[in-house]
C-alpha cells in the first residue's frame, strides 16, 4: 500500500473518531412528561420567588387538577365559568408547533417561565406576595402545547378597578363563636358608609377579613353572584364549635331593615352587624348578629316565618278594639319582638353561585 493511501485513511479515522466524540460530547435534550414539565415549571416559579425575597409557593392538588382541566380543554369558557377557576388568578397560554406534533423537553419549562417572566401580567401574577399555592396544568392538543397556572388568589377587582389583595397571617386561626361575635361587634367595619362607586361590599368583606387576620382570627372573603345585577362580597368564619358562619357587616346604604316596633313607634337605632345566609337557588338571607342562635338556612327560613307571623297578629292588633284581645295580642307581640328584635333586614337577590376563599 501506497504512503499516500495509509495517510488518507490515517486521516478519515481521526474525522470518523472526532466524529464520534463530538456526538457523545452534544446529546440531544431529552424528551419529558408534560407531568414533568409541570414539575419542573413549579420548581423554577419558585425560584423566581426566591430572588425577590418571597415565599415558596405549596403544589396544591386540587389546584392541579383544575389547572388540568382547564389546559386539556383548551382554555373552555365552559370550564372556566362553571368552577372556581372564575374566581382565581390564573396565567394560561399556548404554544402551536408547525412541524408535527409538539414534545415536551428539558429546556420547555425554563422557555416557558421566561415568556412568563417578560410578560408583565403573567410576571405579576407568578410574584404575587399574596400567593400560597399553585396548580400546573400542561396539556398536549394536536399541535398546540397548552400551558395552565392557577395562583390560590382571589380574582377580584374593588370599585376603583385595582385588584383586591387580602392580608393573611400565617398564625391566625378559627375562633369559637363567642370569639367571633365578641370581636364582630367591637369592629367598626360595619360604622363605614356604604358609598356607590366609592367605598362598596368588597371594602367592607376587605376591611374585616384583614383585621379579623391581624387579630388572630381565620378569615375568609366570599364572592356571591346573584342570578340578576351585580354581585356581593361578604365573610365567612370556620368557629370551632358551631361550624361555618357568614358575616356581612356592609354598612348603612345598601341594606334596607323594616321596622318591628310599630307597636310604640319609637325610632330604632340599627346596628349594620350581620349573619348571612346563603345557598345556592335561594334568597340571599340576613339576620342581625346579636338574634341569630343558628347558622343554617332553615333557620332563616324559620326565622322568616316568625316575622311573617308577627306582621300577621300586628295587623289584626292594629284592627282590633276589645280590650282582652288587645292585651292578649299586645303580649304575643313583644314576646315575638324580643326574640326577633326590633327590625328585620331585607334580603337580597337569588343566590347563582358563591365562592369562600380562604
Amino acid at each position: 500500500m501506497s504512503q499516500r493511501a495509509i495517510s488518507g485513511i490515517a486521516c478519515l479515522v481521526v474525522i470518523v473518531v472526532s466524529l464520534v466524540l463530538l456526538s457523545s460530547c452534544v446529546t440531544p435534550s431529552a424528551i419529558l412528561t408534560v407531568a414533568e414539565v409541570e414539575g419542573e415549571i413549579y420548581r423554577l416559579v419558585n425560584e423566581e420567588r426566591q430572588k425577590v425575597g418571597l415565599t415558596d409557593l405549596d403544589r396544591d392538588p386540587a389546584l392541579d387538577e383544575l389547572a388540568r382541566q382547564y389546559s386539556a380543554s383548551e382554555f373552555s369558557k365552559t370550564v372556566e365559568q362553571s368552577s372556581e377557576l372564575v374566581y382565581l388568578l390564573c396565567n394560561s397560554w399556548r404554544v402551536t408547533y408547525s412541524d408535527g406534533a409538539p414534545k415536551v423537553r428539558e429546556d420547555t419549562a425554563r422557555e416557558q417561565v421566561d415568556y412568563c417572566l417578560e410578560n408583565d401580567d403573567f410576571r405579576q401574577a407568578m410574584l404575587r406576595s399574596d400567593a400560597r399555592a399553585t396548580g400546573l396544568g400542561v396539556a398536549i392538543v394536536g399541535d398546540t402545547v397548552c400551558y395552565a397556572q392557577i395562583f390560590d388568589v382571589l380574582n377580584v377587582a374593588d370599585e376603583h378597578g385595582d385588584p383586591v389583595r387580602l392580608y393573611e397571617n400565617a398564625q391566625s386561626r378559627d375562633p369559637s363563636w363567642e370569639q367571633l361575635r365578641g370581636f364582630v361587634l367591637n369592629d367598626d367595619t360595619d360604622e363605614q358608609p356604604y358609598i356607590p362607586d366609592s367605598f362598596v361590599c368588597t371594602g367592607f368583606a376587605t376591611m374585616l377579613h384583614d383585621s379579623a387576620e391581624a387579630a388572630g382570627i381565620r378569615a375568609a372573603y366570599v364572592s356571591v353572584d346573584f342570578g340578576d345585577g351585580p354581585g356581593h362580597a361578604l365573610n365567612a368564619f370556620n368557629t370551632t364549635d358551631r361550624g361555618l358562619v357568614y358575616i356581612d357587616c356592609t354598612g348603612q346604604g345598601l341594606n334596607t331593615a323594616t321596622s318591628g316596633a310599630i307597636l310604640d313607634g319609637q325610632d330604632t337605632t340599627m346596628d349594620y352587624d350581620k349573619v348571612a345566609y346563603v345557598a345556592v337557588g335561594h334568597e340571599y338571607g340576613l339576620i342581625s348578629l346579636d338574634k341569630a342562635s343558628a347558622f343554617d338556612y332553615e333557620f332563616y327560613e324559620q326565622w322568616t316565618q316568625q316575622w311573617e307571623d308577627y306582621e300577621k297578629k300586628l295587623d289584626i292588633y292594629k284592627q282590633t278594639s276589645d280590650p282582652t284581645e288587645l292585651r292578649t295580642l299586645r303580649e304575643e307581640l313583644e314576646t315575638l319582638r324580643g326574640k326577633l328584635g326590633d327590625y328585620r333586614w331585607e334580603p337580597l337577590d337569588t343566590v347563582r353561585n358563591f365562592y369562600v376563599h380562604w
